[in-house]
C-alpha cells in the first residue's frame, strides 16, 4: 500500500511537465473579477448542457483515487487504504422567459480497496422553484432529500461503530420575496428532518443512534438594501426550534432547545481588487434540560467574514474568518462554539493549468464539557483542463487534531488525483 502513495505522488509531481508550455491568455476586461481563478469560466471550459426543448441538461461526472494513511482517524495504529471514488451530479434547469424550475441529483461513492466497510454511498436530490408571482414578488420553494455517512473524522463520529454513521436529511422552505425600488423584503420558512440508522458495534452487537433523530423548524425575515449594484446589506430576524424524538431514550438529556437569531451583513466590491463580505449575529439557544447550559452570551455571538482579493488577473486570494455555534449530542455538552480562519491561493499559471494552496485552523469549544479540539489543515493542488469535456484534479492535504480528548486526536495524509468528465 505505501508503494500507491508514491506512485500517485510522483504523478502528482510530474503532471506539470505535460502540460503544454503557453502562457495563460485572458483579455482582462472579460474577467470577472467577483470570482476567483478557479471560479471563472474560461472561454473553453464553459460548462455544457443538452437542450431539451424549453429545458437544459447538465451532466457532470468525477472518477478518482484517495489515499488515506489513516482511514479511522485515530491517534495510534493508523489503518491506510485506496479509495475509488465516483461522483456523478445531473442538473435539469428550465429555460423559461418567466419562472425558474431546477432538478438536480448527485452522488458520493467511496469503495475501500481493503476496508469494505467503510464503504460510502452518499446521494441526494434537489428541487428549487422561483415562481413570478407579480413584477417584483417572487415565490420560491425548496425541496431536498439526502443520505449521507459522517467522516470518521467528524466530531459526530462513534469510536464503537464498525462502519460510518449514516442518517438522512429532509427538508423544505418556503419564501415570499418583494423587491420594493432599492429595498427588498423576504419572508421564509422551512421544516428539516434528521433520521440516524442502526450501526454495527465493533465486537458485535448493534448501536441504536435514534436518540439523535431530531426535527427542526425555522421562520425568518430579511430586509435587503441595495443603493449601488456594488453595495449590499440586510438585516435578519429569525427563529429556530429544534424537537428530538426521544434524546433521553438511553439514559441522556432532553436536547429539546429553541431560540431566536439576528443577524447584520454588508458587502462591498472594490474595483476590480476586493470583494468583501462581512456579518455579525447574536442567536442564543435556550435547552429543555437543565444539566444542558443554554447558549447566551459571547457564545451566541456569531462573526463571519470573506474577503477577495485579486493582486493580479490570474491569481486570486481568498480569506475567511467565522465564529458559529451549533449544537451537538456529545456527553455533557450542549453545543460548540467554532472558530474559523483559512486562507486560500490560486493562480492560473498556463492557460489550462490552476495550481492552488491552503490553510485552515479551527478551534472548537464544547459548552458545557472540559473538551477543547483544534484541527488544523493545509493542502495543495494542480487543476489541468484536458479539453472543453474533460479536467484532472491533482491534491495533496494534511489534517491534524489536537484535542482534550487524547482519543479524538489524530492526524492524516491525503493524496488525490481525479478525472472530471463533463458534457
Amino acid at each position: 500500500m505505501r508503494t500507491r502513495i508514491s506512485s500517485l505522488a510522483t504523478a502528482f509531481a510530474c503532471l506539470p511537465l505535460i502540460v503544454p508550455l503557453a502562457r495563460a491568455q485572458t483579455d482582462p476586461a472579460e474577467i470577472a473579477y467577483d470570482l476567483s481563478v478557479m471560479q471563472r469560466p474560461l472561454n473553453h471550459q464553459d460548462p455544457g448542457f443538452l437542450r431539451l426543448g424549453g429545458w437544459t441538461l447538465t451532466p457532470r461526472l468525477d472518477l478518482g483515487l484517495r489515499y488515506d494513511d489513516n482511514i479511522y482517524a485515530t491517534p495510534n495504529d493508523e489503518i491506510d487504504d485506496l479509495i475509488t471514488a465516483i461522483v456523478p451530479v445531473a442538473s435539469l434547469a428550465s429555460n423559461w422567459n418567466r419562472h425558474q424550475v431546477e432538478f438536480e441529483a448527485g452522488g458520493n461513492l467511496g469503495l475501500y480497496e481493503t476496508n469494505s466497510d467503510e464503504d460510502y454511498h452518499n446521494y441526494y436530490f434537489q428541487n428549487s422553484t422561483v415562481l413570478d408571482v407579480v413584477q417584483g414578488t417572487q415565490l420560491s420553494t425548496d425541496l431536498l432529500y439526502r443520505h449521507a455517512s459522517t467522516p470518521r473524522s467528524s466530531s459526530s463520529n462513534i469510536g464503537a461503530a464498525k462502519e460510518p454513521l449514516t442518517y438522512d436529511q429532509r427538508a423544505a422552505s418556503l419564501g415570499l420575496k418583494r423587491d420594493i425600488s432599492i429595498f427588498t423584503l423576504s419572508l421564509s420558512g422551512g421544516i428539516e428532518r434528521l433520521t440516524y440508522a442502526k450501526s454495527q458495534a465493533i465486537g458485535g452487537g448493534t448501536l441504536n443512534n435514534s436518540d439523535r433523530d431530531r426535527t427542526q423548524t425555522n421562520l425568518g425575515m430579511r430586509l435587503g438594501y441595495e443603493p449601488i449594484p456594488t453595495a449590499t446589506a440586510y438585516l435578519g430576524i429569525g427563529y429556530q426550534d429544534v424537537d428530538y424524538d426521544d434524546s433521553t431514550r438511553f439514559g441522556g438529556p432532553n436536547r429539546n432547545n429553541s431560540g431566536f437569531s439576528i443577524d447584520l451583513g454588508a458587502s462591498k466590491t472594490i474595483s476590480d481588487l476586493w470583494v468583501i463580505d462581512l456579518a455579525v449575529g447574536y442567536q442564543p439557544r435556550n435547552f429543555a434540560d437543565s444539566s444542558l447550559e443554554d447558549i447566551s452570551g459571547l457564545n451566541a455571538l456569531t462573526l463571519r467574514g470573506d474577503v477577495l482579493w485579486n493582486p493580479t488577473a490570474l491569481t486570486s486570494v481568498m480569506g475567511t474568518l467565522s465564529r458559529q455555534t451549533y449544537e451537538t449530542t456529545e456527553a455533557g455538552a450542549s453545543a460548540i462554539v467554532s472558530t474559523f480562519g483559512a486562507l486560500n491561493v490560486e493562480h492560473q499559471l498556463l492557460q489550462s493549468l490552476v495550481i492552488t494552496a491552503g490553510l485552515d485552523y479551527n478551534d472548537s469549544e464544547y459548552d458545557g464539557s472540559s473538551r477543547n479540539d483544534r484541527d488544523f489543515g493545509l493542502s495543495t493542488g494542480l487543476n489541468y483542463t484536458l479539453t472543453r469535456f474533460a479536467s484532472i484534479r491533482a491534491e495533496y492535504s494534511y489534517r491534524e487534531r489536537d484535542s482534550t480528548d487524547n482519543s479524538a486526536d489524530y492526524d492524516k495524509n491525503l493524496v488525490q488525483i481525479a478525472l472530471r468528465l463533463s458534457f
